[in-house]
């Protein structure tokens, strides 16, 4: 819950307006000292309610951000097939970095990621309609994001078999029999036709990061907070975005990215995962069933 012990002229500032002061910063990226000079309060006390608003979004995670059952996976699978005609998908997996000030710890370098910016690197998963259904936002900007899956609680659900459908991801990710990748080098025609579906299906993943900043102008401006706060404001407006995208509101314009993402390939997949691919492949992207 969001307490009014912060004081606005002598008075306590109103919850209302201490979510609007927080919707401001995760919308605008401005700075605390602009919003501060706004509603009369010092720039501390700005920076105080922005955190107290953000855990108490964290708070709802998962309330909001959510796996899918097997009711809705099976939904997944119409929606996702209906869209990139790429069959038994429940969601889109990708990393995300959103940019972070360098931090004042010995650790500060392991922050750098590979465009040689300090950031924090963000796994989502998405659903057809552009949703969170898995995130994590708790890795520093050089981890692989093969590394965050594998660490990650869904990796050991899959794993387990608790899912039962695929996941899509570029070919940062290691191959395997639940998490399939393209073909870096597509041969036959099944292969190249699995590619172009793979592209199709996965890129919502990547318009869905792009939606998330557009909505969130603060993830694009550098979070200057250190790390552990950027990680709940950046869970924060996750939440958010999906509270948006169940009510139906529209979605912003997304802007350009001039600079996109070029996965480093991850080498160590797993050859059963590579002999499912391949099998899949021949299965449902033959010349016989692509006509079907």
């Amino acid at each position: 819950m969001i307490e009014d012990h912060t004081v606005l002229q002598g008075r306590p500032i109103p919850p209302s307006l201490q979510v609007l002061i927080n919707l401001r910063y995760l919308a605008c990226g401005t700075f605390h000292r602009e919003t501060g000079d706004l509603c009369r309060i010092s720039e501390p006390t700005v920076c105080k309610i922005v955190h107290k608003v953000c855990n108490a979004l964290c708070e709802l995670k998962d309330n909001y951000i959510k796996s899918p059952d097997a009711a809705a996976q099976a939904i997944y699978k119409v929606e996702f097939y209906e869209y990139g005609k790429f069959p038994g998908v429940i969601g889109c997996i990708d990393g995300c970095h959103v940019p972070i000030k360098c931090p004042s710890t010995t650790d500060a370098e392991e922050y750098r990621n590979h465009k040689n910016w300090f950031s924090i690197n963000v796994q989502g998963v998405c659903t057809p309609t552009m949703q969170f259904s898995n995130i994590v936002a708790c890795w520093k900007g050089a981890t692989h994001d093969s590394r965050i899956f594998q660490n990650s609680s869904l990796y050991a659900q899959l794993e387990g078999g608790q899912h039962n459908g695929l996941i899509l991801g570029d070919s940062g990710y290691a191959h395997t029999n639940f998490l399939f990748t393209p073909y870096l080098h597509a041969v036959t025609p099944e292969q190249q036709r699995y590619n172009q579906a793979h592209i199709r299906a996965r890129g919502l993943v990547e318009h869905m990061f792009g939606v998330w900043k557009s909505r969130f102008q603060c993830l694009r401006n550098a979070l200057r907070f250190e790390p552990r706060r950027c990680c709940i404001v950046i869970i924060a407006t996750a939440v958010l975005h999906n509270y948006i995208k169940q009510r139906g509101w529209p979605d912003p314009e997304v802007d350009d990215d001039n600079d996109p993402e070029i996965p480093i390939v991850e080498t160590n997949n797993d050859r059963y995962g590579l002999a499912c691919r391949d099998a899949f492949a021949l299965q449902h992207f033959s010349q016989r069933n692509s006509n079907n």
